[in-house]
């Protein structure tokens, strides 16, 4: 007896071995008909370790096995019928909300009570959170109406008219605590009124020398600028005047000597100039970034 024909007659399950062969990845495999009648085909290492047992009418007949929750109520849902569904392996329900909505959840959610209701009852929360701001104005915006977006912190967008007549979407939150006041004709006008607020001798702004230091700019701190060497190249414009201060092999050293240039430069002029009123420029920005965006 070879060792394909030893295997032959041997009952696994509900399936009886008729014949045995090696396919093509010389992996032993089995011609087996199962109880039911059906004949199948099936690893040899999988009927010994128990992993097959039928043809597959044993998961069908397991399948319509379930817990019959029909008519229990859970929440504001009540379980109608099981469908053929499955989620994680659970059964799939049928369920009618109080609100009369058709919902499906698996049986295991309704146990366990992680489902309740069909998402009605978030839906009302959610409309009920909002102010009503219908027709009032914020500055020179006036709501007209809510729209279904929402910020990520969940305020309602509102569709609203600025008095120049255009009309834009802004948040709740933005128009109740006045953190934009138009559809951004504002900022335009105010950045055509600032020159006005500033003062110019030689050619030199007082207030940019006065305001903070920028870090937009790819080093982070204003003239001072990274190389595709690797070195940092420093720089100063002074009365319309670019002055060249070097190439350095570190920021810090680049740093150092923007600043005793700006120290050479802008404070010398700054207290030559000191009797001169001007605004501050970084109150004026701040104004602009902080109220009028």
């Amino acid at each position: 007896m070879t060792e394909y024909e030893k295997y032959t007659g041997m009952v696994f399950g509900q399936l009886t071995i008729l014949a045995t062969y090696r396919d093509q990845k010389s992996a032993l495999k089995c011609t087996c008909r199962c109880n039911c009648g059906n004949q199948t085909e099936v690893y040899l290492y999988n009927l010994k370790s128990g992993r097959t047992k039928s043809c597959g009418c044993g998961e069908k007949a397991n399948r319509r096995k379930f817990r019959d929750i029909t008519g229990q109520r859970f929440g504001k849902l009540t379980a109608l019928s099981p469908t053929e569904k499955r989620k994680g392996g659970n059964i799939v329900w049928k369920c009618q909300c109080d609100c009369g909505n058709l919902y499906e959840q698996s049986v295991r959610n309704l146990i366990r009570g992680h489902s309740k209701h069909c998402g009605c009852v978030k839906r009302r929360k959610n409309h009920a959170e909002f102010r009503n701001l219908t027709d009032q104005k914020f500055n020179r915006l006036r709501a007209l109406f809510p729209t279904e977006k929402r910020t990520r912190s969940g305020s309602v967008i509102w569709h609203c008219i600025c008095d120049c007549g255009k009309e834009t979407d802004i948040s709740e939150t933005a128009l109740v605590h006045s953190s934009q006041v138009s559809c951004g004709c504002r900022l335009k006008e105010l950045g055509k009124e600032l020159p006005a607020h500033l003062h110019f001798i030689d050619g030199t702004c007082v207030e940019f020398l006065q305001r903070k230091q920028r870090r937009d700019n790819t080093s982070g701190y204003t003239g001072v600028y990274q190389l595709h060497n690797g070195k940092y190249k420093a720089g100063i414009t002074f009365k319309k005047t670019r002055y060249y201060l070097g190439t350095y092999d570190t920021f810090e050293e680049a740093k150092q000597e923007r600043q005793n240039a700006e120290k050479r430069y802008h404070q010398s002029f700054l207290k030559e100039h000191k009797k001169v009123k001007y605004l501050s420029l970084m109150s004026i920005e701040g104004n602009i970034h902080n109220k009028y965006k």
